[in-house]
């Protein structure tokens, strides 16, 4: 199965439509994707509409944001019902944060001379999920910086002025939200966070036992990690997942469908929906 769960659209930080995004999967020969845009599902009916075109099986998903001991822990909910009442009222609320918190990092920027609120005023008034790597890429467009790394690390990563913690909610809620949903709960990336061994084993403890079903064990083209974190599916009884977790066409590191096999002793979480 060349399936791709892991896809992000203008609909939160994407470069492309929903639509385009399938055509980009089908044209790599995708079977199954997911639309997984972060704390929203609103692209999930265009991205239906178009893998009809096309015959490629759509699950709808989202990403959404916890916090786990102090850390952004990103939590993939695979298909969802996006009609769902409690996954709709907890995403309103975590866009509902992510445009305060941006408009503060605009605020915070702006008493350092940086002129950020209106480029964030500018990005509120075309998005309805604004993030931190909108305000980045107005940074580059409006010459203040050359590239958005160069605006995480002047800017907006920790110790910076515009940095401020996001008050996202907590693992267990977040996946109570996607259970409500009849979704599957997945880690998503989960050698990405900065994390001791311990630390992200305790993680993963909590994860399952509040819930939790899987864990992203194919991320994009980290293929070194793909052992480990099928050796960890393993140990915990999580089924896995494969996504490139694709954003941008320019970046060629992870474009959708080009990714390696989920392993032979990983249960795919497909076999679910």
């Amino acid at each position: 199965m060349n399936a791709d769960l892991h896809l992000h659209s203008t609909r939160s930080d994407g470069m492309l439509a929903p639509s385009a995004v399938v055509d980009l999967a089908a044209d790599a020969g995708v079977e199954l994707l997911a639309l997984t845009d972060h704390d929203t599902v609103a692209g999930i009916g265009e991205a239906e509409e178009q893998c009809q075109r096309h015959g490629v099986r759509c699950v709808a998903g989202v990403e959404v944001s916890a916090a786990w001991n102090a850390q952004t822990i990103h939590i993939l909910g695979l298909n969802v019902d996006p009609r769902s009442e409690p996954l709709l009222e907890g995403l309103t609320a975590l866009r509902a944060m992510r445009r305060e918190r941006l408009r503060e990092i605009g605020r915070r920027l702006d008493s350092k001379a940086i002129p950020a609120a209106a480029l964030v005023a500018e990005i509120e008034s075309a998005h309805e999920v604004v993030t931190r790597t909108h305000l980045a890429r107005s940074l580059v467009s409006s010459r203040i910086t050359t590239t958005m790394a160069e605006a995480f690390k002047r800017f907006l990563g920790r110790g910076r002025p515009g940095h401020m913690r996001a008050n996202y909610p907590e693992v267990a809620t977040v996946v109570g939200w996607i259970r409500a949903a009849n979704g599957i709960p997945v880690l998503a990336h989960p050698l990405r966070y900065a994390l001791s061994a311990g630390g992200r084993r305790r993680l993963m403890e909590e994860f399952r036992s509040c819930g939790g079903e899987g864990i992203e064990v194919v991320c994009g083209t980290a293929n070194a990690h793909i052992e480990p974190l099928a050796v960890l599916a393993g140990h915990f009884g999580f089924v896995g997942s494969v996504g490139s977790d694709f954003h941008d066409p320019q970046f060629p590191w992870n474009p959708p469908g080009r990714l390696a096999k989920l392993p032979a002793q990983v249960e795919p979480v497909w076999k679910r929906f």
